[in-house]
């Protein structure tokens, strides 16, 4: 590639990039603060067809509905064999925020403590939150800035009875695993 035509293709990146920077957003303001307020919402199987580097462009966050066991486990063990898992990845590493919906029956077998550690958002099918709490001890601190929503634990866990009190106080569904 000659020195004329890199100035060429610099110009017209730059150019488009100026284009972008003026141009407004669907509704009102400018694409940036668009594109930081917008969410993409996909299924897995639209998920594992989706044009990926495109989706991140245009949106901050990714919610994925009812994501299933296998998907999680994949996660959960840093596995990218699967199309989706993959994505999924791929969008942590860009920077968007990450939310799966998951089934409530699916809630007592998932991997908590690998799950825990990612730098995801949970809700139910219903969008109540989810927590999962990795520790060997759930206490009062860990349930008192909640609201609403639910705390998985694993099965060895130990819940405080302080902790079990503001959990029912704040109508939080305490779920320990079997």
């Amino acid at each position: 590639m000659n020195g004329e035509t890199l100035q060429r293709i610099v110009e017209e990146i730059v150019s488009r990039l100026q284009r972008r920077a003026q141009s407004t957003g669907p509704e009102h303001g400018d694409a940036e603060r668009y594109r930081a307020q917008s969410t993409a919402t996909l299924s897995v199987t639209q998920l594992r067809d989706a044009d990926c580097p495109a989706l991140f462009c245009q949106h901050a966050s990714l919610r994925i509905l009812l994501v299933d066991l296998p998907l999680l486990g994949q996660l959960a063990d840093a596995e990218t064999d699967d199309a989706a898992a993959r994505k999924i990845h791929d969008a942590l590493a860009f920077g968007i925020r990450v939310q799966l919906s998951l089934h409530s029956q699916l809630l007592p077998v998932i991997p908590v403590k690998k799950l825990a550690r990612l730098p995801l958002v949970f809700t139910d099918e219903h969008g109540l939150p989810l927590v999962l709490h990795a520790g060997s001890v759930l206490s009062y601190r860990d349930v008192a800035l909640l609201s609403r929503g639910r705390v998985v634990v694993h099965r060895k866990c130990i819940v405080t009875a302080m902790a079990r009190d503001a959990a029912n106080a704040r109508n939080i569904q305490l779920i320990k695993q079997e």
